[in-house]
């Protein structure tokens, strides 16, 4: 490499125009630059197509598991439905026990009194306060 006058000796001179960014040439191991080039020998091999699809046809897919059916497979949907069917029909018993239990009790009226006509006098005062509680 040329010297550069503002360049220490003993240091590498990264020229104008490349990437000042990059290590320098002797400071990476052997394997690191063989990995760049492609080979251990520096020799890159022709390259092909720069992109070659990979994606898998319509048509061309083997899909062996549609053609017959396991019969032991429809237990795997069944098991589950039968689980939540009993789990439903125990709730619904449960809840039909709870609110039957329940017990019904004869009150006796304590205080049965119409005000479609207004306050019965003879029963009720009226009392009116102005101190702001209603």
């Amino acid at each position: 490499m040329a010297a550069h006058p503002n360049h220490l000796a003993g240091e590498d001179f990264t020229p104008v125009g490349t990437n000042p960014f990059t290590s320098p040439q002797g400071s990476m191991p052997a394997s690191v630059s063989a990995s760049a080039t492609g080979s251990s020998t520096g020799v890159q091999a022709p390259t092909g197509r720069y992109f070659h699809s990979r994606r898998v046809r319509k048509g061309e897919v083997e899909k062996p598991w549609l053609d017959k059916k396991d019969p032991k497979e429809k237990w795997v949907t069944i098991i589950p439905i039968v689980g939540i069917l009993i789990g439903l029909a125990v709730s619904g018993f449960l809840i039909y026990d709870g609110l039957s239990s329940v017990a019904h009790h004869n009150y006796c009226p304590v205080l049965n009194e119409d005000f479609s006509e207004g306050l019965n006098s003879k029963i009720w005062t009226k009392e009116v306060e102005l101190g702001g509680y209603g």
